[in-house]
């Protein structure tokens, strides 16, 4: 027989029963913490690639009405980036840890 590692590829009520009970211990749900928080890291960093541009322009001085343009800057940047950052990690977190036993060498794949 070999060992089932999802929830959804489990049939039978006994060994769901025993995972469950397995999932909810304090130290999958601490390896669960530390895998969002590597995946937040990771795709963090990722997304400031992707707005740096928008964020460089901020520390151009430029006359008139430049710190509304400013504000509009930072507010675009900012939710570029959360937005990015959320949709990668909620896929992520789906993919890699929702539903799954872990241990701490199985945290390599979240990188």
């Amino acid at each position: 027989m070999t060992a089932k590692k999802t929830l959804q590829d489990i049939d039978n009520e006994l060994e769901r029963a025993v995972f469950l009970s397995r999932y909810d211990t304090p130290r999958q749900r601490l390896l669960r913490l530390a895998g969002t928080l590597l995946l937040v890291a990771r795709h963090g960093l990722r997304g400031l690639l992707y707005v740096w541009p928008l964020t460089l322009l901020l520390f151009v001085d430029f006359p008139g009405a430049w710190d509304l343009i400013r504000l509009l800057l930072v507010t675009l940047a900012g939710a570029a980036w959360v937005r990015f950052v959320y949709g990668a990690v909620r896929d992520d977190y789906r993919r890699f840890l929702a539903g799954r036993l872990l241990d701490a060498r199985g945290l390599r794949k979240v990188l």
